[in-house]
């Protein structure tokens, strides 16, 4: 069995941290969600030339849904 792969996508939502848009998917794969999300911060404060208004962070994986689950404002 193969291990198990978690992508660490980033979104671009509106000012009420709804209607979110996949921004990219990062090259980063994680072995948990739980390290995905301990290095989502670190990444949302590098990526601060955000596109929209609020950024997230969605940690799933590789073929998952997406939805936020950390949420930064500029």
């Amino acid at each position: 069995m193969s291990p198990l792969l978690i992508a660490m996508t980033l979104l671009g939502c509106s000012d009420a941290g709804d209607q979110c848009r996949e921004v990219r998917i990062l090259p980063a794969r994680y072995a948990t969600v739980e390290a995905c999300n301990a290095a989502a911060g670190d990444v949302l404060t590098r990526l601060a030339e955000a596109e929209a208004p609020v950024m997230a962070v969605h940690c799933a994986k590789v073929a998952g849904p997406v939805a936020p689950t950390l949420i930064a404002s500029r």
